[in-house]
């Protein structure tokens, strides 16, 4: 049961609740995609008021490689908890607008859901952090937490000027625990608690081997650039996927069995993903509970694209002088971006490929948080409580991120969506109902952390 200074603060949510659900409509509203800067800077000013409406104090941070930051706190108790969360949406291809029930920016509300783009990943969660702090202060009471806010609006996926902001300001972001940007509810209505994310090491190798095209009935003598990339490609890899680069998973943290068991909970849905693939199994044969353990601790290394030569609808007589692959490798706890780096780049020189270019073009540590961390039995706990159902903690994610810049504290992913949220597609949207005992976890974890659970 809750202490009733808490059980209070419950009541305050349902009697304001209304007044929460129209605050996180009308940011829905702001059209805050990344190319789109008057409506990124928007999307920050209103999370800002939104900070000092309830009581505390925010300030928006240009930085580079980076819409602005928007760094906030809603004082309390002595011990600190943090929001990371972001105001950008379309994390991924989007999908027609058309398809949609309810235009994606007019954040309307059908059958007990509120339909927005972006509403799922990552402003529904964002609100709800702060209307948890509000809350406490809509009680009369005094959070027992201060209540810590970091907003970041990307304007690159791998978000490059994170580490820098973080290291700028870090004496305003420290923190008993962290709770990240996102998580859900899965089908059988339990809430996920994630507790890492993948790095990414993300390349562009590059080779030319001729200053121009030239006709191909030079082939016999002369060096195809597309050739050789391809055969470069190939010796990083097999076609199973299989890495073949010495010393590339040097460092991975291994599985414990207590880890394995917790990611046997974990729910997969095999069916739905070899139907969306058109496949009938997966590489290696595996079943699907080898493969939800596999996808979350498993490195591995993407050729995301190969561009080289004419490819125009013609025939064409040419040997192509350059050519370029996109190279996207997932990192595991553990593993360091710079040692793979410098194995990859080993590895093509010692298999005679040192003409081929090598440029980093994003880079995130991976971060994992020991499911045996007090922070992260307080959270589990706080669900709980507010769920009514065991939750679900999940050691390693298949997620990429940039976890990593806050790595040495307890971090664990919480959210207001479920698994079929419809995230960046068409018709994304979150139960009003989730939305509601989202704020409650929060406001329960705050009451644990300041001894009033």
């Amino acid at each position: 049961m809750s202490s009733p200074d808490t059980r209070a603060v419950l009541d305050a949510v349902d009697a304001h609740f209304d007044t929460f659900v129209d605050e996180l409509q009308q940011l829905c509203r702001i059209r805050s995609r990344r190319q789109e800067p008057e409506q990124m800077a928007a999307a920050a000013g209103f999370i800002a008021g939104s900070v000092r409406r309830w009581g505390g104090t925010a300030d928006i941070v240009p930085w580079s490689d980076s819409h602005p930051y928007v760094l906030g706190e809603i004082a309390g108790g002595q011990r600190s908890l943090l929001h990371f969360n972001h105001y950008d949406v379309e994390v991924e291809p989007a999908g027609d607008d058309a398809d949609w029930i309810s235009p994606p920016y007019a954040a309307e509300i059908h059958d007990g859901k509120l339909y927005a783009r972006g509403v799922a990943d990552d402003k529904g969660a964002l609100m709800s952090r702060i209307h948890a702090a509000a809350a406490w202060r809509l009680a009369g009471l005094t959070p027992p937490v201060t209540s810590r806010y970091l907003i970041e609006g990307k304007q690159w996926l791998h978000s490059p000027g994170l580490g820098s902001f973080v290291e700028a300001h870090a004496d305003r972001l420290t923190s008993d625990g962290t709770l990240w940007e996102n998580s859900w509810i899965d089908a059988d209505g339990r809430p996920l608690l994630k507790l890492s994310e993948k790095g990414v090491l993300y390349l562009r190798l590059s080779v030319r081997t001729l200053p121009r095209d030239l006709t191909s009935q030079n082939t016999i003598l002369l060096a195809s650039a597309t050739t050789r990339l391809a055969a470069a490609l190939a010796a990083l890899q097999r076609p199973d996927g299989t890495v073949l680069v010495p010393g590339f998973a040097d460092g991975a943290r291994p599985v414990t069995d207590a880890e394995r068991d917790l990611l046997a909970e974990v729910a997969f849905d095999g069916d739905f993903l070899r139907g969306r693939a058109g496949v009938t199994g997966f590489l290696g044969g595996l079943d699907d509970r080898q493969a939800a353990v596999a996808i979350r601790t498993v490195p591995t290394l993407t050729v995301a694209g190969f561009e080289g030569g004419d490819m125009r609808d013609d025939v064409t007589l040419g040997i192509p002088s350059l050519a370029r692959a996109k190279v996207e490798i997932r990192l595991i706890a553990g593993q360091d971006p710079g040692q793979v780096l410098d194995a990859v780049r080993k590895h093509l020189a010692d298999s005679g490929f040192s003409d081929v270019d090598i440029e980093v073009m994003a880079t995130s540590r991976p971060n994992l948080t020991d499911h045996r961390d007090p922070f992260v039995t307080l959270v589990t706990d706080a669900a709980r409580r507010v769920y009514g159902t065991e939750p679900v903690v999940e050691p390693y994610t298949q997620w990429i991120g940039n976890q990593g810049v806050l790595a040495g504290r307890p971090i664990v992913g919480v959210g207001v969506s479920r698994a079929d949220s419809g995230v960046d597609g068409p018709n994304e949207q979150i139960r009003l109902d989730d939305y509601r005992d989202g704020i409650r976890h929060v406001i329960e974890v705050m009451a644990a952390m300041g001894g009033r659970a």
